[in-house]
């Protein structure tokens, strides 16, 4: 198989696992009646560009690259700041949230670390 369709790949499958955290994530009744805070806010605005990442490296484009790197080390602080559960997640929304950092570090392996990288250099004109 070629490295670029699997590479595609699993940006499909990302984007599926995504999709899949948000159907089976509890809802907590204790946090509904919270106004929106600043940590929501970036947690939108983060969503947002990682979905915009996950489109510019189906593509190819070296600012999906970046993007996708910075978003994912940004990931941890953004992560540790989200207020916890007052109810068990279940073992179910684990599994997709460490399957969906296992895509994550294979991308970025894929991204920097194998031939695939060259199709993501800058074309200058």
């Amino acid at each position: 198989m070629e490295l670029s369709k699997l590479f595609r790949g699993l940006i499909i499958v990302h984007f599926v696992s995504i999709v899949a955290i948000v159907m089976v994530v509890p809802v907590d009744p204790a946090y509904e009646e919270i106004p929106i805070g600043i940590i929501h806010i970036a947690s939108l605005i983060y969503s947002l560009l990682f979905l915009v990442s996950l489109v510019l490296l189906f593509r190819f484009k070296s600012s999906g690259r970046t993007l996708f790197a910075i978003l994912v080390i940004i990931s941890i602080p953004l992560s540790l700041g989200i207020p916890e559960s007052s109810i068990p997640t279940g073992s179910l929304y684990q599994t997709y949230v460490w399957f969906g950092g296992l895509l994550e570090g294979a991308m970025l392996a894929i991204i920097y670390l194998t031939s695939i990288k060259e199709r993501f250099q800058k074309i200058e004109e």
